[in-house]
């Protein structure tokens, strides 16, 4: 696989993410949504699941979550805490996808799943010291991890199994919409990618958000 391939992938990618978690993310979050993270998480593992089938290779997951968390930063107020989120749930399910390599689907999205929001509540509030998780103490990081984090593993472990079948599929019919011989695919994917960075990176100079 040619690098350039490689690179138009994790930004492809990595955009998909940043957009959900920047539009869907900024409307739930406003509204105060309890256990906002659990949508966004699904929808993070679903597509580091479909990267994973065209790169099923360690550094895929963290490149994907390091790419979805530039979108973010670029495209909605900082929120510190957000960017950790995202680039430990890449970290995660490349840990146990590419590191320990456990065959079953379903048992590496839960483990990676709950992982990912252990080291968050722990690292936001004993490590980083964010007020109001110190202000939550134990019991909000009791409440992240065995309540959102459930919630976000089971649904895991049923999608992200399915997501690689859809996935598997998509690329018996398209081996590589990333490579210049496919033109049609490689077209609209570039052009996809091209624009939502274009814009989000507009945004940000202009230092403005359409995300209020």
């Amino acid at each position: 696989m040619k690098k350039k391939e490689w690179i138009l992938a994790m930004l492809f990618f990595g955009s998909l993410w940043g957009v959900s978690e920047a539009l869907l993310g900024g409307v739930l979050y406003r509204a105060s949504v309890p256990y906002a993270s659990v949508p966004l998480s699904i929808i993070g593992f679903v597509v580091l699941t479909f990267a994973w089938v065209y790169f099923p290779r360690a550094g895929t997951g963290i490149v994907v979550g390091a790419c979805a968390m530039l979108f973010k930063f670029l495209n909605t107020p900082f929120f510190a805490c957000h960017l950790l989120g995202i680039l430990l749930m890449g970290g995660c399910y490349d840990l146990f996808l590419g590191v320990f390599k456990i065959r079953s689907r379903w048992l590496s999205a839960l483990a990676a799943t709950y992982l990912g929001y252990a080291l968050f509540a722990l690292m936001i509030t004993y490590v980083f010291g964010y007020a109001p998780w110190v202000e939550g103490g134990f019991g909000k990081v009791v409440g992240h991890i065995g309540i959102g984090g459930s919630l976000a593993a089971l649904a895991n472990a049923i999608l992200v199994p399915l997501s690689f079948r859809a996935g598997e599929r998509l690329k018996s019919r398209l081996a590589s919409p990333f490579a210049p011989r496919f033109q049609w695919t490689a077209g609209v994917v570039s052009a996809t990618t091209f624009v939502l960075w274009l814009m989000v990176t507009a945004t940000y100079l202009l230092g403005s958000s359409p995300v209020r």
